[in-house]
């Protein structure tokens, strides 16, 4: 009898334990979270800014109640997921960019329109119980192999009905060309709920990573360096060399290339101004170059336009050799050929930089390149002619 009395008081206690805890648990599984998956590239500069300034303190603030699954599109899997995403959400190619948020039926896209919409997205959420993670194929497999369904009270993938595409509010940025994944990024997913290590991923990888992520334009692009290192090199030599003959290219070459250059720079300077999809052809991922630092000077000024800018310097110096006045003749043969040999040497810098520092290349660009170094070979047959005959 005494036994039992002690018991009562234990059995009790621990009745009282298993409700609070079980009243805990049902207290903790009804707060209400906010679900998104984020498409990004690791070599796009908009996607980091996004990933390092916009999200983060949305994350901080809101804590387990945002979770987000970032996807980089570099790889097969992450390739694969965002195709099958624009098609389900039926999102026209042009519009195809990264970064690209989905948050329940809702589409955001571009560095612009994410920060603009996402916060009030939140919030109508949180305040709306939750929302739950987005429909498209291939996302459930991926949600359960990353243990992100084995807690959830909310809609599960595939009850959110499938909207039509509606056009963003804000601008978006230019498509994401998909490369095939190389076999040096095979070991890596690209997909995690941390979004610092989304980021560190792209900021570690090494030369041989990014130039895997686009093999084709950027062999061509190493090819392109190759020639422009030779152009230089034989230069060099043929100023050294003497000569009493030295070969003279035709004069109309130098407003043709002049022509066709500036034809090539406008054009990348609309594309690098008013942030739309680059035509780049079979080769290369011209957009990604574009979207990269590199696309502007000092953050201000766009490289197409200082690419008109030299083209423009060039034409002008040789309508001054061909009809200015005779005094001013060998003045503006030796600017002509200083501004092709900055023009290629500038070139030579910006074509190392896209296979081996930005991971793409851009046909646009390396078609400049070639021009400015057929402009630097026509100018020093000009510039040896000079210098012999003043030298006589």
């Amino acid at each position: 009898m005494l036994m039992k009395r002690n018991l009562q008081p234990i059995l009790l206690a621990l009745l009282l334990l298993f409700a609070s805890l079980r009243t805990g648990s049902l207290v903790h599984a009804q707060v209400p979270v906010v679900h998104a998956v984020l498409f990004f590239s690791r070599t796009c500069p908009h996607c980091h800014k996004v990933m390092t300034e916009d999200l983060p303190p949305l994350v901080e603030q809101h804590g387990e109640q945002l979770s987000i699954l970032a996807i980089d599109t570099v790889t097969e899997q992450g390739r694969d997921l965002f195709l099958a995403a624009t098609l389900h959400y039926q999102i026209p190619p042009e519009q195809q960019g990264v970064p690209l948020l989905i948050v329940g039926n809702t589409v955001l896209m571009g560095s612009l329109e994410i920060p603009q919409r996402l916060p009030g997205i939140i919030e109508e959420g949180l305040a709306a119980d939750g929302i739950g993670w987005p429909e498209f194929p291939g996302l459930g497999a991926v949600l359960q192999a990353e243990g992100l369904l084995e807690t959830e009270n909310l809609p599960p993938v595939g009850e959110n009905p499938k909207p039509p595409f509606a056009a963003p509010t804000a601008v978006a940025n230019p498509p994401l060309v998909v490369e095939e994944e190389s076999p040096e990024l095979a070991t890596d997913s690209g997909i995690t709920v941390d979004l610092e290590e989304a980021v560190t991923a792209g900021e570690n990888m090494t030369l041989a990573q990014r130039f895997a992520q686009d093999r084709a334009g950027n062999t061509l692009a190493v090819i392109v360096l190759i020639g422009l290192v030779l152009v230089v090199w034989r230069v060099g030599v043929a100023l050294r060399r003497s000569e009493k003959n030295p070969r003279l290219w035709p004069n109309w070459l130098v407003p043709v290339l002049v022509l066709v250059g500036t034809g090539v720079a406008l054009y990348l300077s609309y594309v690098e101004i008013t942030q739309t999809e680059a035509v780049c052809g079979p080769v290369g991922n011209c957009n990604t170059v574009q979207q990269s630092p590199y696309a502007t000077l000092f953050g201000l000024v766009p490289i197409g336009v200082l690419g008109v800018l030299g083209y423009g310097l060039i034409g002008t110096a040789w309508l001054v050799r061909q009809y200015g006045p005779v005094a001013w003749k060998r003045l503006s043969t030796m600017a002509l050929w200083l501004l092709a040999l900055f023009g290629t040497l500038f070139s030579l810098y910006l074509t190392f930089l896209e296979p081996f520092v930005i991971g793409a290349s851009c046909a646009w660009c390396l078609s400049s390149a070639v021009i400015m170094a057929f402009l630097l070979w026509i100018a020093t047959g000009r510039v040896k002619q000079m210098a012999m005959g003043y030298g006589r």
